[in-house]
């Protein structure tokens, strides 16, 4: 089995400076030398680029997801990307939607330098290799401290911790040792722009956080800095104070799609506080399901860049459900 390795940059690849800051060195055939043969699969390395993940954009993903496909097309059964964590969430929901549910295609990074004691780069590297030449495909997915989780359900969930990437309320898709691949799911979501060209570029989405005492001010200054589209990480079930709804109803007039999400992470938002919830959808917005802010930022982005503005509840829900096209 022939798996096309594809590196960006990130931890994965960093090492300490003089100065004691980490800076990405490594190039892809610094990380493979680190991995061990494995029976009956070729490894092919290509360097994309060497950038921390904090400063790649949606478009600078795109072209990573161009050279999966590409990979794939030229007769790689699987590709694995090594990529920074810091923006491994956006990263892995755009390949993950941009590519089959099925694909054999993995993303890893690492918490830990290359040349730190206790790096985890190296075993990352080498789990990612696992699971895309597992003999049962996995799916598209994240694989770091030993579990894989579906791409479009992954996010980070600490700043250190090796094990930093949960699968939310899906789980684990597979864990993996030096034994090999134990598969404990499927993914039920993902693969919905599989059959799409990959966008050129993506419109701006902003994110805007509320915290206590909030008002429309944040909103209306995205919809004065040009943005297509706003992702809101409101309060609880998606809940916002009056101020924040007539920003929206703003929005919603200039044809801006405003999207709810939790700012708590987990759970569905729903349009059922008087006051609250409720009159945001009055007002206009949609509401994205259990997906995290930087998920919804990302569907929202597909679906202005792919289905076009009117077409966009209805992407939404289709990507929140897992509905296929």
């Amino acid at each position: 089995m022939r798996i096309a390795v594809l590196a960006t940059g990130g931890t994965i690849a960093s090492r300490l400076a003089p100065d004691g800051t980490l800076a990405v060195t490594d190039s892809v055939a610094e990380l493979l030398g680190n991995v061990p043969d494995l029976a009956d699969v070729e490894i092919c390395g290509f360097d994309l680029s060497r950038r921390p993940s904090f400063t790649l954009t949606l478009d600078d993903m795109l072209g990573t997801v161009r050279a999966v496909r590409a990979k794939l097309a030229g007769g790689f059964a699987g590709v694995v990307v090594t990529h920074g964590t810091d923006t491994l969430e956006e990263a892995a929901y755009l390949t993950g939607q941009l590519t089959s549910r099925d694909a054999r295609v993995v993303l890893t990074g690492a918490q830990r330098g290359a040349d730190e004691p206790d790096s985890d780069a190296a075993r990352n590297l080498l789990d990612a290799i696992r699971v895309v030449s597992a003999p049962e495909p996995v799916g598209a997915a994240i694989v770091l401290g030993g579990v894989a989780c579906a791409a479009v359900e992954g996010r980070k969930v600490h700043t250190s911790a090796v094990s930093a990437f949960s699968g939310g309320p899906a789980g684990a898709l597979a864990l993996v040792d030096p034994d090999g691949v134990l598969r404990l799911s499927a993914p039920v979501r993902g693969g919905h722009y599989a059959g799409r060209p990959v966008p050129d570029r993506l419109p701006r989405v902003d994110l805007v956080k509320l915290v206590a005492g909030a008002d429309g001010t944040h909103l209306r200054a995205s919809l004065r800095a040009g943005a297509a589209g706003v992702v809101v990480e409101a309060f609880g079930a998606g809940n916002a104070p009056p101020s924040v709804a007539e920003a929206v109803r703003e929005a919603d007039k200039q044809g801006v799609p405003v999207v709810i999400t939790s700012r708590t992470g987990a759970g569905r938002v729903r349009p059922i506080y008087s006051g609250g919830g409720a009159d945001l959808a009055q007002a206009g917005a949609l509401f994205a399901g259990d997906l995290t802010g930087s998920q919804a930022r990302v569907a929202l982005a597909l679906a202005l860049a792919l289905d076009g503005p009117d077409a966009v509840p209805q992407a939404l829900s289709n990507l929140v459900e897992g509905r296929r096209p």
